[in-house]
């Protein structure tokens, strides 16, 4: 009898380890979302590190700038995130009266315009702003705290305007698409002390001075850049009050909206964030304008984390330390492919390089955020080139944004059944991208059903933790090319990966 147990637990364990799922269905004229953004990252200009006055000298030299520019040329961002803040680039004083003096000329305007130059050159939207009201950050800047009242003040809104008409109408910048007022201003720590009217009241005064300039029809405003998982009263969604109440009071004032997540592992793994964010979307869609995220993250671990930060030594507490694992990858590419499929127009990823901040943005060495895919400074800040190095995570997020181009619909997929397999696609008239992650523990059988007007082949590629493809700069390599519509009956996806298919040749 034992024996007999013994087989059947067997018999349940192999089903399990193999599991067959029925016929998977792509319907290409079943729009989620029309008109793909696409996915990206945020890339601030270095601020401690990017000119001779920078407190840290010119660390970031051409060929620094130059390593970035090769891995971006491989990775095809779609978006870039720009935030930066008037006073580290072109606000430069105040007269005897207190008013602003304004220099577009500086190092600092000249270091960001590499980024801004790079965007253009390579068709890249760019979703640009401050950080806040300048001298309001996190009430340690000192010396001018007074000069501006908040967001709400007319004096900030129009030195905006002047640095944007020099950077469309003058420099030629056609990349800046959206502009962002202020970085979560539903959260405690922004310079907005999370007031929605003190935002909202400058969100209105924007959309006016950008309306006289004749700038409304060259950039749009995006907002509210919340966290709707985020509250101050530990309530779940009160950050998506923002949204409904943006939608309510500003939609004539706002072209895009976007928010932000740093959301919980099992919130991701379980699949519950796409069931979120759908609701969050609602009144976007109910009045036709796309919505995105403007930062996407995963939390921090608690005092594993903590832990880690410790033993680095050069890692603030505002350090994701996970992006030296190769989980991370899997994570992130489980989260883009559920807000894609909750009918978000991209997202940008926080971040692109550990050297671009440090905490409250002091400049101390030894307080790096750490959340992105290198570290351009590893060498010059950390005394360990190998930082410089291409993190993991690297290898699925730019898959996700090379072979989701800007234009493509995002269309729906039958669901799979099985927890934590899931999928999502994208499509043009000739072309198809498949994107599949597998958190579960088990290797898992996807049959694909590929519409008959796909006529290419695909290649695809496979984000595993031992064997993964990659060529010499360590950009991924497809695992197998010239694959058949039929021959994607039969896929297997590995446990913990992620699978991308596509038609795109680039």
């Amino acid at each position: 009898m034992k024996s007999l147990l013994y087989v059947f637990v067997l018999l349940l364990i192999g089903c399990k380890a193999n599991h067959k799922q029925d016929v998977i269905g792509i319907y290409p004229n079943d729009i989620i979302s029309k008109n793909f953004i696409g996915n990206g990252v945020q890339w601030s200009a270095y601020h401690h590190a990017d000119t001779e006055n920078a407190e840290w000298g010119k660390l970031m030299t051409d060929e620094k700038w130059q390593m970035n520019f090769d891995r971006l040329d491989y990775m095809k961002p779609k978006l870039f995130r720009i935030l930066d803040q008037a006073n580290w680039r072109y606000l430069v004083g105040f007269d005897e009266n207190n008013e602003p003096i304004l220099d577009f000329n500086t190092p600092e305007v000249k270091a960001l315009e590499r980024i801004l130059d790079y965007a253009e050159e390579n068709n890249i939207s760019v979703l640009f702003g401050e950080w806040g009201t300048p001298y309001k950050m996190h009430d340690l800047e000192e010396g001018h705290g007074d000069k501006f009242t908040g967001a709400n003040d007319p004096k900030w809104i129009n030195i905006i305007i002047k640095y944007l008409d020099y950077l469309i109408n003058e420099k030629g910048y056609t990349c800046l698409k959206y502009y962002n007022l202020v970085n979560e201003p539903d959260g405690s720590w922004a310079s907005t002390k999370s007031d929605y009217f003190e935002w909202s009241e400058g969100i209105k005064l924007l959309k006016s001075a950008l309306d006289i300039a004749g700038l409304s029809d060259k950039i749009v405003i995006s907002g509210p850049d919340a966290l709707p998982e985020y509250s101050n009263s530990g309530q779940l969604n009160n950050g998506n009050k923002w949204v409904k109440q943006s939608v309510k009071e500003l939609d004539d004032c706002l072209g895009l909206y976007d928010v932000h997540s740093y959301s919980q592992y099992d919130f991701v793994r379980s699949g519950k964030f796409e069931e979120f964010y759908i609701k969050v979307a609602e009144p976007v869609k109910a009045v036709n304008k796309q919505i995105i995220f403007g930062e996407i993250g995963m939390t921090r671990r608690g005092e594993e984390n903590q832990r880690r930060i410790i033993e680095d030594g050069f890692s603030s507490e505002d350090s994701q330390m996970d992006v030296y694992d190769y989980s991370y990858g899997v994570d992130m590419a489980d989260v883009a492919i559920q807000i894609q499929n909750a009918g978000y127009a991209g997202s940008a990823a926080w971040d692109l390089d550990d050297a671009m901040h440090t905490k409250h943005d002091l400049g101390q060495k030894n307080k790096l955020k750490r959340w992105g895919m290198w570290n351009s400074l590893g060498t010059e800040i950390c005394n360990n080139p190998d930082d410089e190095n291409i993190r993991p995570w690297f290898y699925s997020w730019s898959l996700l944004c090379r072979y989701f181009p800007a234009g493509y619909n995002i269309i729906a997929t039958d669901t799979t059944g099985v927890e934590g397999l899931r999928l999502t696609a994208g499509a043009n008239e000739g072309d198809l991208t498949i994107a599949i992650v597998n958190n579960s523990k088990v290797t898992n059988e996807l049959n694909l059903a590929i519409p008959k007007i796909i006529k290419k082949e695909f290649k695809k590629y496979e984000y595993v933790e031992q064997g993964r493809l990659m060529d010499e700069n360590g950009f991924p390599v497809p695992v197998e090319t010239g694959i058949s519509r039929k021959k994607l009956t039969k896929l297997n996806i590995p446990a913990n990966s992620f699978v991308l298919l596509t038609t795109i040749d680039l």
